[in-house]
């Protein structure tokens, strides 16, 4: 077929062609059998084709123009009355009606949306001409108005141009809903597809005074939006409006040849008012015809349509649209859209199965043999390069045809990405395209924290300008689960990728400072884990379980780092932009809470753990640190121990939880309890840090429960075996190479608690017994400040003077210079030539291989185990104190 110009009139010709054709054939094959109108056989088709023929030649007798009459039957009655009367067909023309009835019902809904001014769907162009194709000049049923009809567009497409199709009065549909629709401008192809589009916006149209319908210039709103409209038109009676005002913003337009503008668009409030105005027939001398227009919406159903209202977007308009939807509803499609204002609906484009079948419409109307030969994959890549958008696969068809091969169309798309994107990017804020360029930057999607850490802005700014953005077609999201949490993605769709990368370079430090925040991101998620994997319970073990948290942990890091350096004030600062990112985040409580009390905020730091248990009341980190809290903090171990309670079962056996337990039962003087727990810890497999701690509080234990024989019950032989206890754990670790500084010194503390306790009538026959104990860890007990005060008690208490010899091995005057502390060594490489060596109270000390008095050789050092213990001495290097005479204890 040749080119068209006019689909709607080249339908209408060959529509009306093939129903004069069969109201023919009716008048040949079967009113010479009748002399009524009872053929027809149904009474309600007689009564409204004799209704119409008398409204319109009054007078008349109807059975004497029976032939007439058959002019006022509608399309479907024509063959569904042929096939009714098919005794009176040759039995040719019979069995062909039945052939092609299917066909003639499928014809009836196109007739029904070309005649009526409707809007053409997808595929309605092809079913007729298909149709038509098939028809001949030898078929049952004469076609010959069909056929020449045919024949003549072809010849000539002009020829629709020329014809002034008969439209009777009955024809024309009842216009209960009142309206100025304009005809539709994709009648070439149709409506293609949107169904659950159109359902959902029509849903929001009922139920929303302010309905937006967002997306990139091209993507098919005001198609959507007028094809809505006409639905809603077509509801008649059920129709909740009684008034359909359209009204368009559109100043210009894509064609082939470049961006042209539209000369009579609206351009401005002023210009919206009066079109308005214009369509209700309002005076045209009104001095205050917003008013007016304003008491129309309100004596009548209204529905506005405002078409591209971003080139017109202005204080003037957003306040008419805030005073007019009290009134009425309204729907507005656009770039950008209101804000709080409007229910927002953002429009994608085609899918693959749409794109395609857009191309293939437009490519058989324009016979188009480069693109019907195309496969359906290519179709659907060229679709994908045009980012699925109606206007651009259009445009890139009619530039095709205009003589320009497909792949120069398709590298160069600048008039497209400007028309398409226009009134967009400049009407941007500052902060919002320094979130544009911080996306384009990460090259990657990015969730709300990480535009927060990456960008520097503060989280009501972001969040600001992400409203702002997402107003417009710049930016996209995607909902994603993120650990049982809905997280939404931002992304730059490559739509308006292309038009920013063609219009708007971005400087390369700012590429780079991205870069290096997302590198040294990585890095802290990298260390959290470690972190994580060695102690859950520690205070810097912080938690994250999605990539807002995993931001908002990298702020509680800062945080943390902040207050060991005692800046409470911006350490604080920290936290409440983690919190800020976060709200539900139960980590920045935590940290919050643990700064404070540091800080000496006790009143302010339970109150952040009680706002963190409001939040996760279950999370059992929370109360454990919260339980810590109340013990230690606030001297509480009545509620310390019901918080710890209930701290989940999954991590009750947890050491870190065991420990907090013991340690509640020994303020609460429950040592049996304590004990019992700690024993049944250790009839786990403990990793050697937790064991030191195990066997440290177990010598404690002892020490603590004998004193407390001794001192309350003054059962002396007891206390006695309970004191002896504590010395054979002591001596069990020493067999095991396991002790530490801390169980040195509980060992140490419980000899002399012994000495000062227990009546000499009591210890008589432990004599030989401490005897030994004291000379055989004579260098160990000497690492403390004890050894003297041991010696003496013992000098005193059995009054043998033999072990004064051991304290002239004692020097008093470097004593306070000797440390003790444990190695903290890289497991994964024991071939680096330093370690760190750990006090009690946390502080490390880099130590080089070559400060080991010990080690004399790389094998020696290799074989240095994780946790030895060691005596040191501070001094310092070009980088800061360090230790220095190390010895292997």
């Amino acid at each position: 077929m040749s080119k068209v110009t006019e689909v709607r009139l080249t339908l209408a010709a060959l529509i009306y062609g093939i129903e004069i054709d069969l109201k023919s054939t009716i008048r040949k094959q079967v009113v010479p059998y009748f002399s009524d109108l009872s053929f027809f056989q149904n009474q309600e088709l007689i009564d409204k084709v004799t209704e119409r023929y008398i409204k319109e030649n009054p007078g008349c007798d109807i059975m004497s123009n029976i032939d007439d009459v058959i002019d006022y039957m509608d399309f479907p009655d024509t063959f569904i009355v042929l096939n009714k009367n098919n005794a009176f067909l040759t039995k040719e023309a019979s069995n062909y009606l039945k052939e092609i009835y299917k066909n003639l019902e499928e014809l009836t809904p196109i007739r029904n949306r070309v005649m009526h001014t409707r809007p053409l769907l997808g595929g309605d162009f092809m079913t007729v001409y298909n149709f038509i194709s098939e028809l001949k000049q030898n078929n049952p049923i004469n076609w010959s108005i069909t056929l020449e009809t045919k024949t003549k567009i072809e010849d000539d497409p002009t020829y629709v141009l020329t014809l002034t199709l008969p439209t009777l009065e009955y024809q024309k549909p009842d216009q209960i809903v009142i309206h100025n629709l304009p005809k539709p401008d994709f009648d070439e192809t149709g409506f293609i597809g949107r169904k659950n589009d159109v359902d959902d916006i029509k849903k929001l149209i009922f139920s929303n005074k302010v309905v937006s319908i967002i997306g990139d210039g091209g993507i098919g709103k005001t198609a959507l939006a007028l094809k809505i409209a006409y639905d809603i038109v077509d509801m008649g009676k059920n129709s909740p409006f009684e008034l359909v005002i359209w009204t368009s913003a559109k100043t210009t337009m894509l064609t082939s040849k470049g961006i042209q503008e539209i000369y009579d668009a609206i351009t401005n409030y002023t210009g919206l008012v009066e079109l308005i105005s214009n369509t209700l027939e309002l005076e045209k001398t009104s001095k205050n015809k917003l008013a007016e227009i304003l008491d129309y919406f309100s004596l009548f159903k209204t529905l506005l349509i405002i078409d591209n209202l971003e080139t017109i977007q202005s204080e003037d308009v957003i306040e008419f649209i805030r005073e007019a939807q009290m009134k009425c509803n309204i729907v507005i499609t656009s770039r950008i859209g209101l804000g709080e204002l409007e229910y927002r609906r953002k429009l994608k484009g085609f899918s693959d199965s749409e794109s395609a079948k857009l191309i293939r419409e437009i490519a058989r109307i324009r016979d188009s043999e480069i693109l019907l030969k195309l496969p359906q994959q290519t179709l659907i890549e060229i679709s994908t390069k045009l980012y699925h958008n109606p206007l651009a696969i259009k445009w890139f068809v009619n530039t095709v045809e205009a003589g320009i091969s497909p792949s120069e169309v398709l590298n160069n798309k600048d008039d497209l990405l400007n028309f398409c994107l226009t009134n967009v990017y400049d009407k941007l804020s500052e902060g919002a395209v320094n979130i544009l360029n911080t996306l384009r930057a990460a090259r990657k999607n990015l969730r709300t924290a990480e535009i927060i850490y990456l960008s520097e802005l503060t989280p009501i700014k972001v969040r600001k300008h992400l409203l702002e953005l997402y107003k417009t077609t710049l930016i996209s999201t995607e909902i994603i689960d993120g650990g049982n949490i809905e997280e939404t993605n931002y992304y730059i769709s490559d739509f308006a990728k292309d038009y920013l990368t063609k219009n708007f370079t971005i400087e390369i430090g700012f590429i780079k400072k991205i870069s290096a925040k997302l590198t040294e991101l990585t890095l802290s998620t990298s260390q959290l884990k470690k972190i994580n994997s060695y102690n859950i319970f520690e205070i810097n073990a912080i938690t994250y379980r999605n990539s807002n948290e995993k931001i908002a942990a990298k702020f509680l890091q800062e945080a943390l780092s902040l207050s060991w350096k005692k800046d409470y004030v911006n350490a604080l600062i920290k936290v409440n932009e983690a919190r800020n990112i976060v709200p539900s985040h139960f980590e920045s409580y935590r940290v919050g809470a643990f700064i404070k009390a540091t800080a000496g905020d006790l009143l302010g730091a339970e109150d952040d753990y009680t706002l963190g248990l409001e939040v996760e009341p279950d999370n059992y980190k929370l109360l454990y640190f919260y339980s810590q809290f109340l013990l230690f903090q606030m001297e509480d171990p009545d509620n310390a121990q019901k918080i710890a309670e209930k701290i989940v079962d999954s991590n009750s056996e947890h050491p870190s939880v065991s420990f907090l337990f013991v340690r509640i039962y020994i303020r609460k003087r429950d040592y049996s309890k304590a004990i019992d727990r700690l024993m049944l810890l250790l009839e786990n497999q403990l990793d050697s840090k937790n064991e030191r701690i195990a066997y440290t509080e177990l010598i404690s234990l002892y020490n603590h429960m004998g004193q407390s024989l001794a001192k309350i019950e003054k059962d002396f032989d007891n206390a006695v075996n309970h004191f002896k206890k504590a010395i054979t754990v002591y001596n069990d670790c020493n067999d095991k190479k396991i002790l530490d500084s801390k169980m040195i010194k509980n060992f140490c503390e419980t000899i002399l608690a012994c000495f000062q306790l227990i009546p000499v009538t009591s210890l008589q026959d432990e004599k030989n017994y401490f005897k030994e104990i004291i000379v055989s860890n004579s260098s160990k007990i000497g690492l403390t400040l004890l050894k003297p005060r041991i010696i003496h008690k013992y000098s005193e208490k059995f009054n043998d003077y033999s072990l004064s010899s051991l304290l002239d091995e004692y020097n008093y005057d470097n004593n306070s210079e000797k440390h003790v502390g444990t190695i903290s060594r890289n497991l994964n490489n024991p071939n680096n030539p330093f370690v760190f060596i750990e006090k009690e109270d946390k502080s490390r000390f880099y130590a080089n291989m070559y400060d080991f008095l010990d080690v004399e050789n790389k094998k020696q050092w290799e074989s240095l185990e994780n946790g030895q213990l060691v005596s040191f001495e501070i001094g310092t290097n070009p980088q800061g104190e360090c230790a220095k005479n190390i010895k292997i204890v």
